[in-house]
């Protein structure tokens, strides 16, 4: 296959569209080395067909319609909701495990987040960036789950959430009520368990002051302990 000059600058017009900036400027890079040498290697060849395939007409025309059906959809309350939920996470987590993959969709969040501040619908790209990651299956789950301790309950943090020299202080044995439910939004990502729940958050009040606190971090107080203490 020849590659022509031609079709490499309309490669560079819809990578441009389809937000692939590095192709677009790879493109721009490889047009003038045409112009310059008259020919590609055929290794360089290759990598030009792919990109140009990466970036064809074909792609732009099913993104403009993608981006037309996200926009119906966005007025689906239950559509736009899931997609904040995502776009809060990613840009508030500072999850150590996953930290990486959290900042390479922080762009792509704020400006979801900006465009629902301004009342507009944010472009289907970055909301396509957040609803495939690795995350969102797991997130999804977490987010479909009430939260399944109530407000006021007696509540005590797990032992496993703790530290050798917090229960040697006597933490364990501490216990407080749930003063409020979802206090903060979801800034950790983990499997959802049907006992402990997931990472939905509360405000607890313990003896020693108010904590907010994840759903797997905590335990109801069973009565006979309650009734012991």
């Amino acid at each position: 296959m020849t590659i022509t000059r031609t079709q490499l600058r309309n490669a560079v017009i819809n990578a441009t569209t389809l937000g692939n900036n590095r192709d677009a400027s790879t493109l721009r890079d490889m047009a003038q080395s045409l112009k310059r040498w008259g020919k590609f290697t055929p290794r360089q060849a290759d990598f030009a067909k792919v990109l140009i395939e990466r970036n064809s007409d074909e792609k732009v025309e099913a993104t403009e319609g993608a981006d037309e059906a996200h926009k119906l959809q966005w007025e689906n309350p239950e559509y736009r909701e899931w997609i904040l939920f995502l776009a809060r996470f990613f840009s508030k987590s500072r999850q150590t495990a996953y930290i990486e993959h959290i900042k390479n969709r922080r762009l792509a969040c704020n400006f979801i987040l900006t465009c629902n501040i301004g009342g507009s619908c944010p472009p289907w790209k970055h909301c396509e960036r957040l609803l495939t990651s690795k995350l969102s299956a797991r997130l999804r789950v977490i987010y479909d789950n009430p939260p399944i301790y109530p407000l006021g309950e007696l509540v005590s943090i797990r032992r496993s959430e703790m530290t050798h020299w917090a229960i040697q202080q006597g933490h364990d044995k501490q216990m407080g009520f749930i003063t409020e439910i979802e206090p903060t939004e979801v800034d950790t990502v983990a499997t959802y368990n049907k006992t402990k729940g997931g990472t939905k958050t509360y405000q607890i009040m313990f003896p020693s002051g108010s904590v907010t606190l994840r759903e797997n971090q905590i335990k109801l107080v069973s009565r006979k302990n309650h009734n012991k203490e």
